[in-house]
């Protein structure tokens, strides 16, 4: 089962790598005019700052608020992951139970590593 988990999560990150691999070789989508590449770079830019407005807190909370919710998403895709992979030594639970852990598990690992990768495949 754990080996399961871990392909599963590594087949996001091959179709990525597959995806660059043939952008690499057919050169990938590029504009045609000056106007093309202007309206591809504001949709970029407007998709970085409706980002920025989820993760920007309205008003000023304390700096341990600010840290709290940085980490939230971390620390509890770290819980999910330890859930998972502890269900497989805990006595009693059945493999159904076992399967659906894995399978969060998995999706976990893949939030926190898989687009760390893409994230560095794309700067280059």
């Amino acid at each position: 089962m754990l080996i399961e988990t871990i392909v599963g999560a590594l087949v996001p990150v091959g179709a990525e790598a597959i995806k660059q691999i043939v952008v690499r070789f057919t050169g990938g989508v590029r504009p045609t005019s000056i106007a093309e590449q202007i309206q591809l770079d504001q949709s970029e830019i407007a998709r970085l700052e409706a980002l920025a407005k989820l993760d920007n807190p309205g008003g000023t909370p304390s700096q341990w608020v600010i840290d709290v919710r940085a980490s939230a998403r971390y620390v509890g895709a770290l819980s999910v992951i330890a859930v998972g992979v502890g269900s497989l030594f805990v006595a009693g639970i059945s493999s159904d139970v076992q399967k659906i852990a894995l399978e969060a598990a998995n999706i976990a690992f893949g939030f926190l590593f898989g687009s760390r990768i893409i994230a560095a495949w794309n700067k280059k």
